[in-house]
């Protein structure tokens, strides 16, 4: 895990919260958004800190992580979208049941 450098000027305090007895919180006085996703990052001190971020499965990654797969499917987007398509025909024989599950 990465340190994060501890200076109190770079946080203010919104709220004072309690852990309730199943060790939950609420950060809805904190100013948190219901449904988003926060990485908790904590120190010896028992500083937490909470930083939103965003999730995506694991298939996904490589598009995140290579830019020339980002640069074929923005070509793909941008021909979709100027209307450079070509029908290749019905695909679904090649489905199977765990294709129905996603």
């Amino acid at each position: 895990m990465t340190a994060l450098p501890m200076h109190s000027e770079e946080f203010e305090t919104v709220a004072e919260i309690e852990v309730d007895p199943r060790g939950r919180v609420s950060l809805g006085k904190a100013g948190a958004t219901p449904g988003r996703r926060y990485r908790v990052q904590s120190n010896i001190d028992g500083v937490l800190v909470l930083t939103p971020v965003v999730s995506i499965p694991e298939r996904e990654v490589q598009l995140w992580t290579d830019p020339s797969l980002q640069k074929r499917i923005l070509d793909g987007l941008e021909q979709a979208a100027n209307g450079r398509t070509h029908d290749r025909g019905d695909f679904s024989q090649y489905l199977t049941e765990e294709d129905d599950e996603d």
